[in-house]
C-alpha cells in the first residue's frame, strides 16, 4: 500500500483509508437488497483485514452510530499501527450551532468520549464534523480548544470535515485547521477547481470521502428517483464507461483509482461492509488508470450542486416505495 504525507502534520498515510460509518449504522442509498451494517463480528475482521493489508488510516465519529465503541474494541493489542482520527459535531440534533462556552466544553466533552470509547489516550487527528459559518465565525474559541488539546496530548492534529463548495475555502482561509476532509468524485470535482492548489500551499492536507457518492456511483444509482434524474443518468453513463473501456473492473474500483490519481489528496476513504469488498477495492491502489480513461472520466462532471448533495436528496429518498420489500 503506497503511503502518503499528509500536508504538514508530519504523519503519512495509507493511500486509502478505512471509514467506519458504514461499521457502525446503516449508510448509504436504501436500495432493495442492500445490506445492511455487518455484525460486530464481521465488522471486526473488516477492520483487522485493512490493517493486514497496509491499511494504516482508520476514519470514524460519534455520528457514526456504535463506529468509535465497535473500534476501540477492534484495535485492542493494535492501537500502534493506525492513524486513527475521529471528529466532534458542533451543532445541537435539530442543527444549531453551539456558542461561547458551551461550544467549547461541548468539544472537550466529546473528545474525552471519544478517547474512552476508543480506548486510547490520544487520536492523531481531531476533527470538527461539518464546519459551517456558525463555527467558523468563533475561531478563537476553536483555536483555544485545539491547542488544549494538542498540549494534554489528546491529539496530535486537527482538521475540518466540510461539505459544499464554498466552506472549504472558508476552512482554508481560518488557518484553524491542519488538514481538510472533503468530497471529491467522478461526477463531484468542483474542489480540484477551487481548493487543492491552496490547500497544498498551505501544506493542509487532503482526505476524500463520498468517492461513490453514498453509492450513486455503483448499481444503486439506477433507483434514484426523478428529480435525481441528471443523477441517475450521469451514474449510468459513468458504469458504461467502465464496461466499455475496463470490463474486468467494478465501478468503484474505477471511482476509487480516479480519486487516488488526484496528486493533491494524500488519502481516499472507502467504506466496505463485507471484507470481500475490501480486497476488491484494495485494486484501485495497485493499478493506475491509463491517461485515456482519465480523461473520459474527467468529462463526466456534474456541476449542479444540488444533485450532489447528499442532504438534498433525503426530501425525495425518505419513504421510497421499493416493490420487492427487501429494502433495508
Amino acid at each position: 500500500m503506497d503511503r502518503r504525507s499528509l500536508g504538514r502534520t508530519g504523519l503519512r498515510v495509507s493511500a486509502l483509508g478505512l471509514s467506519t460509518v458504514e461499521l457502525g449504522m446503516d449508510y448509504g442509498l436504501r436500495v432493495p437488497g442492500a445490506h445492511r451494517r455487518p455484525t460486530n463480528a464481521d465488522a471486526t475482521r473488516i477492520i483487522h483485514a485493512a490493517l493486514d493489508r497496509g491499511v494504516d488510516l482508520i476514519d470514524t465519529a460519534p455520528a457514526y452510530g456504535e463506529a468509535e465503541a465497535l473500534l476501540g474494541r477492534a484495535l485492542e493489542g493494535r492501537r500502534d499501527q493506525v492513524v486513527l482520527e475521529t471528529k466532534v459535531m458542533t451543532q445541537t440534533p435539530d442543527g444549531v450551532g453551539l456558542e461561547d462556552e458551551a461550544l467549547a466544553h461541548h468539544m472537550r466533552e466529546s473528545l474525552n468520549t471519544s478517547l474512552r470509547l476508543l480506548r486510547t489516550d490520544c487520536v492523531d487527528l481531531w476533527q470538527i464534523h461539518q464546519v459551517d459559518d456558525a463555527l467558523l465565525a468563533q475561531a478563537d474559541i476553536v483555536a483555544e480548544v485545539f491547542a488544549a488539546a494538542k498540549q494534554t496530548g489528546k491529539t496530535r492534529c486537527v482538521g475540518a470535515s466540510t461539505y459544499g463548495a464554498d466552506l472549504p475555502l472558508k476552512a482554508l482561509a481560518s488557518n484553524l485547521f491542519d488538514t481538510l476532509q472533503m468530497g471529491y468524485s467522478v461526477l463531484d470535482q468542483r474542489q480540484a477547481d477551487r481548493c487543492f492548489s491552496l490547500a497544498a500551499q498551505k501544506g493542509i492536507g487532503i482526505i476524500a470521502r463520498s468517492v461513490l457518492l453514498q453509492g450513486a456511483l455503483t448499481e444503486r444509482g439506477d433507483y434514484l428517483p426523478d428529480p435525481l434524474t441528471p443523477l441517475r443518468e450521469r451514474s449510468q453513463q459513468f458504469r458504461r464507461l467502465v464496461a466499455e473501456t475496463l470490463p474486468d473492473w467494478t465501478p468503484a474500483q474505477v471511482a476509487l483509482a480516479f480519486a487516488l490519481n488526484q496528486s493533491h489528496i494524500e488519502s481516499v476513504l472507502v467504506g466496505v461492509r463485507t471484507v470481500e469488498e475490501l480486497e476488491q477495492n484494495l485494486r484501485a491502489a495497485e493499478e493506475p488508470l491509463a491517461a485515456t480513461v482519465l480523461d473520459g472520466l474527467h468529462d463526466l462532471r456534474l456541476d449542479d450542486a444540488d444533485q450532489l448533495d447528499p442532504r438534498w436528496w433525503e426530501q425525495f429518498l425518505v419513504g421510497a416505495d421499493f416493490t420487492d420489500g427487501d429494502s433495508p
